[in-house]
């Protein structure tokens, strides 16, 4: 069995916060290590396992905020935690949208020189 020793390209991802004062909310921007297409599909095969369990920690919160709250309890431990996530979802999401435009903006300037 091949056992590869290769760093995740998702983690690499430098992610920029910044405060919005127009708006109220902070702005995101990233930096991608991908240069290349291989780079890329690696870059979307991480992020896609890294929000699929994102994904599944949110629904389990979910469910657990809903089991709790039926039981009368207080769930705002699990209240926050789960709006902590969904905070990082949307991150994610930005980052998959960044990623797209960016390897479009790889590709094209690779068109480009070799034209």
């Amino acid at each position: 069995m091949n056992e590869t020793n290769e760093t995740n390209i998702h983690a690499k991802t430098i992610t920029h916060k910044t405060w919005d004062p127009v708006t109220g909310r902070f702005d995101h921007s990233f930096t991608f290590a991908f240069q290349t297409k291989a780079e890329y599909l690696e870059f979307r095969r991480c992020w896609k396992a890294s929000y699929a369990t994102l994904s599944q920690a949110i629904r389990g919160l979910k469910l657990l905020v809903k089991v709790t709250m039926r039981q009368r309890e207080h769930a705002g431990k699990q209240q926050s935690e789960l709006h902590v996530r969904k905070a990082e979802a949307t991150v994610e999401l930005l980052m998959l949208a960044a990623a797209k435009l960016e390897a479009g903006r790889q590709y094209a300037a690779a068109k480009a020189i070799t034209k």
